[in-house]
């Protein structure tokens, strides 16, 4: 964005400040770290004592934040509300205000589309996906921002912590933001880290915890996840730190979800572990899945790692499902495993119907392929259902 304008806390920025607190405008005083290449947290620090200096005029609280990078599509966008944090690629539903990029360096254009310009532009968009479907899958480098808002000066523990890309609306609700510039993934891992010890409240330590996950795959991500993940912590966080793992594209996140999905005490840890696992972009996850498919101890959380082949779908995935099919003791786990060769894309599992409803030894196993293959439009499942008919004659 070139060169950001700084900000001081001059008279007219005070009586700023006065004309905010008793306005319903939209327009936050931002006030810029003087070296933004200095360590985070002694711009954090730095942010705090500014703060405590306009104890008077921040009573209703402020804002501090600083950007990261992180390798997104490049139809991608992060966005967050009170309860969740959204990562989509349709921008019709993103919140209205101006753009946090333009709040930042005080240029305030509020872009906002008519409702038929927002249907023409998703259109648009649309059209160009479907034209260029390689294209939205190219990944490249964006700022995210992380921002806190503290309710008073003298709370260590933020009240509402928010992620978005900067070109995303943003509305500072009237607050002052103290902007921190650039950081680095360890150097805000370590304020994450902090503000997660600081705090008693589940919901707040499950939104730090999201907030964790965007940190790319890094190595200071995943260990701050795995150590929640094998703390003695309610197991509704270690589940969400499970989770969270999903987004780190790192073979230390393989083997942690792995070996979680196997052996953890608590079923949603294992279950969100699976899930985690599914998330991952890498061969040794599908392997990984495989194995808990096959060789997991509880039947449950197989059926699970089954359902999950379908959707990260390769040769491999195919062959595992069929073994399960053939070679499983559990008929539950083996119909779970025919239903998702049906779902694997490209009508890949059809061969693998085709020869379970034709030669497998139950017949509730047989009567699955045979149903997976009257709802499919394939031709060879359609040639099959022919030759069954035909050999029952």
């Amino acid at each position: 964005m070139g060169d950001v304008k700084k900000i001081s806390f001059s008279f007219v920025s005070v009586l700023i400040f006065v004309i905010a607190a008793f306005s319903a405008s939209i327009f936050s005083q931002v006030v810029h770290h003087p070296d933004p290449n200095v360590d985070l947290n002694a711009r954090w620090d730095w942010a705090k004592q500014e703060a405590g200096k306009q104890k008077k005029l921040l009573k209703n609280g402020f804002w501090i934040g600083y950007s990261i990078k992180r390798l997104m599509r490049e139809d991608q966008y992060i966005y967050s509300t009170d309860k969740h944090t959204i990562s989509g690629s349709h921008f019709t539903h993103l919140p209205k205000g101006d753009p946090l990029e333009a709040i930042l360096s005080s240029k305030i254009t509020t872009p906002l589309l008519s409702g038929e310009d927002q249907v023409k532009s998703e259109t648009k968009g649309a059209l160009d996906r479907l034209e260029n479907p390689e294209k939205s899958g190219n990944k490249v480098w964006k700022d995210v921002a992380i921002l806190y808002k503290f309710g008073s000066i003298s709370s260590n523990v933020p009240v509402a912590i928010r992620a978005s890309n900067q070109y995303i609306p943003f509305d500072p609700e009237g607050l002052p933001i103290f902007w921190l510039g650039q950081a680095e993934d360890a150097q805000s891992l370590t304020i994450l880290d902090s503000l997660y010890t600081s705090s008693s409240l589940e919901k707040q330590k499950k939104r730090i915890l999201t907030i964790a996950g965007l940190h790319g795959t890094s190595e200071n991500a995943v260990a701050f996840l795995e150590k929640i993940l094998q703390s003695r912590e309610p197991d509704s966080l270690r589940a969400r730190a499970a989770s969270e793992l999903g987004d780190q594209d790192h073979e230390r996140a393989v083997r942690l979800l792995h070996q979680t999905a196997k052996d953890d005490r608590s079923f949603d840890v294992r279950k969100r572990s699976v899930y985690g696992l599914e998330d991952i972009n890498l061969p040794s996850a599908a392997d990984a899945m495989i194995d808990i498919a096959q060789n997991g101890k509880d039947g449950e959380i197989r059926k699970k790692a089954i359902d999950c082949l379908a959707d990260i779908a390769s040769k491999k995935t195919a062959a595992a499902l069929k073994d399960v099919v053939e070679n499983d003791k559990d008929t539950d786990i083996q119909k779970r495993a025919v239903y998702a060769l049906e779902d694997l894309p490209d009508d890949e599992g059809i061969p693998y119907l085709v020869d379970i409803a034709k030669t497998h030894r139950k017949l509730t196993i047989r009567k699955a392929a045979i149903y997976c293959l009257g709802d499919s439009s394939d031709p060879r499942a359609l040639q099959a259902l022919i030759q069954i008919i035909k050999s029952k004659r």
